[in-house]
C-alpha cells in the first residue's frame, strides 16, 4: 500500500469539495482531492443557487438573496448560513473563477435573483448562471416573440410543451412574452428514433452536427413571417464547442439565443464540474479521480484516509492507497450526492461511523412538495462554528461542508451552491491554519 501526504486533504469531487480546495490553495497549502465522481454536481444546472424561498406555511421568495438570508435565519436560527455566511461572497467568488479559469464563464447579476426557464416548462431562481443560459432570463413586463426549439427524437425535451407551459407559467412572475415551438429533425445520426442528452452533444460537437443545426433553425426562422427575439435550446449543444455553436445561432438567426436550464441533465454538470477540475489543476491542486475514499482516522498530528483508486469488481481490487494530510474536509454530499446513507428508516454518515437517528412520521410531510419542505433532509453532519465536526477523536483536524451538513434543505430553499461555497470556503480556510 503506498503512502501520500498532503497538507489538505479534501474527500469529495462536487461544488463544495471545490470551493473548499480553491480556499486551501488561496492559503498558500497544497491539497489533494479525493473522488470517484462529481456527485449531484454531475447532473446539475451548473447555476449558482444562493437563496431563492425562505421556506414555509406561506414560502418568501426572495429578489435579493442577502436581504433574503437574515429572514432564513430569524426563522432557522441553527441553518448552516448562521456559520457560513460571512464567507458567502468570497466563497462564490472562488466558484465563478474557478469554472471561468476552466472555460465555462457564469454570469451574475449584482446580488439579485433571477427567473430563467428550464427543461420541465417552468421557471428556476438562481444569482448566477452559465453563460450559455444568460441570455435566457426572463425580464418582467418584457414583451418579446420567443422560439422554443426541441430536436426530433430526443426526447428528453419536449420544445411545443415547454413552451405551452412557459406561457402560462410567467403570468406568475411578470413575464408578457410570447413563446412559440419548433421541432427540427437532424439526419446526420441516420434514423434513430430516441436520442439521448449525450448523444445529441456528442453530434453537436462535429462540424457535421453544429452546421446541420444552424441551418435548419436558420430555415425555419427565414420561413417564418415574423421575427423572433429570442431562441431557447435544450442544453445539449455540446460539451466542447458549445459556446461556438451558440454564437454561430446567434449570427446566423440575427437574435439572441441560450439554451434552457437543465435538470438532471449530464450535459451542462458534466461542463461545469470539468471547468473546475481544469481551474484547481492549472492553480496546482492534485486530482485523485476515480478514487474512493474508504475510512476516515485520526492519526498523529492529521488524519489518515485510505483510499481504492481505478476499477474495483471480482477481479479488480483496485489500487490501495492511504493519504495522511494534517487535516482533512469532508465534502461528500447528502442523500443526493451519496455522503448521507439510508436504509428503510436509519441514516448515517458512512465516512464518520456517525448514526443520525431514524426517520418517524415526524420528520414526513404527506406533501411531497409541502412548501415548509421535509424535515429528514435537515439531518446531517454537526460542526463547530469553524465547521470542524463535532467529535472529538479527529481533535478539531476534520472539517466538513456542502450538503453532508445538518440544518439546511437545500431542495425548498433553492441555496445548494451558495450553501456549498460558503461552508466550504470556511472549511478550507480553517483547515489550512492547521498546517
Amino acid at each position: 500500500m503506498s503512502v501520500k501526504k498532503s497538507d489538505v486533504l479534501v474527500i469529495g469531487g462536487g461544488t463544495a469539495a471545490c470551493a473548499a480546495a480553491e480556499a486551501i490553495l488561496q492559503a498558500g497549502k497544497n491539497v489533494t482531492m479525493v473522488f470517484p465522481n462529481g456527485g449531484s454536481s454531475e447532473v446539475s444546472a451548473g447555476s449558482i443557487d444562493i437563496l431563492g424561498v425562505v421556506p414555509g406555511e406561506e414560502p418568501v421568495i426572495c429578489g435579493d438573496y442577502k436581504e433574503g438570508i437574515p429572514v432564513l435565519l430569524e426563522k432557522y436560527p441553527n441553518h448552516v448560513y448562521a456559520k457560513c455566511a460571512d464567507e458567502l461572497e468570497q466563497g462564490v467568488k472562488a466558484l465563478v473563477s474557478l469554472a471561468e479559469a476552466g472555460g465555462c464563464k457564469l454570469r451574475g447579476f449584482d446580488g439579485k435573483n433571477v427567473w430563467i426557464p428550464n427543461m420541465l416548462g417552468t421557471f428556476s431562481i438562481n444569482a448566477y448562471v452559465p453563460e450559455m443560459s444568460g441570455d435566457g432570463i426572463l425580464i418582467p413586463g418584457e414583451e418579446k416573440k420567443v422560439l422554443v426549439v426541441g430536436v426530433k427524437g430526443n426526447v428528453a425535451f419536449n420544445a411545443k410543451a415547454a413552451a405551452m407551459s412557459y406561457q402560462q407559467y410567467q403570468k406568475k412572475i411578470g413575464g408578457k412574452a410570447d413563446y412559440f415551438s419548433a421541432e427540427i429533425r437532424l439526419t446526420g445520426w441516420g434514423d434513430r428514433r430516441k436520442v439521448s442528452d449525450g448523444e445529441l452533444a456528442d453530434y453537436l460537437d462535429t462540424a457535421e452536427g453544429a452546421g446541420e443545426l444552424i441551418a435548419s433553425i436558420q430555415t425555419f426562422c427565414r420561413n417564418n413571417r415574423y421575427p423572433f427575439d429570442l431562441i431557447l435550446l435544450p442544453p445539449v449543444l455540446g460539451y466542447v464547442h458549445e459556446q461556438e455553436l451558440l454564437s454561430e445561432i446567434r449570427k446566423a438567426c440575427g437574435c439572441k439565443a441560450a439554451e434552457v436550464q437543465a435538470l438532471g441533465n449530464s450535459v451542462v454538470g458534466y461542463r461545469f464540474t470539468r471547468a473546475l477540475y481544469r481551474g484547481l489543476e492549472m492553480r496546482g491542486a492534485r486530482l485523485l479521480r476515480g478514487a474512493k475514499v474508504t475510512a476516515v482516522s485520526p492519526a498523529e498530528n492529521g488524519i489518515e484516509a485510505e483510499c481504492t483508486i481505478g476499477l474495483t469488481d471480482q477481479l479488480h481490487p483496485g489500487e490501495k492507497v492511504t493519504v495522511h494530510a494534517s487535516s482533512a474536509v469532508l465534502a461528500t454530499g447528502g442523500f443526493v450526492g451519496g455522503g448521507i446513507k439510508a436504509r428503510r428508516t436509519e441514516v448515517w454518515i458512512e465516512l464518520l461511523d456517525k448514526k443520525l437517528g431514524g426517520i418517524t412520521a415526524d420528520h414526513l410531510d404527506r406533501d411531497a412538495v409541502s412548501t415548509s419542505g421535509q424535515e429528514f433532509l435537515r439531518m446531517g453532519a454537526e460542526v463547530n462554528e469553524d465547521m470542524s465536526v463535532k467529535d472529538e477523536k479527529y481533535n478539531g483536524r476534520l472539517f466538513a461542508c456542502g450538503g453532508v451538513l445538518a440544518g439546511h434543505n437545500s431542495a425548498s430553499e433553492r441555496s445548494g451552491a451558495g450553501i456549498a461555497a460558503a461552508s466550504a470556503y470556511l472549511a478550507g480556510k480553517n483547515a489550512a491554519l492547521n498546517i
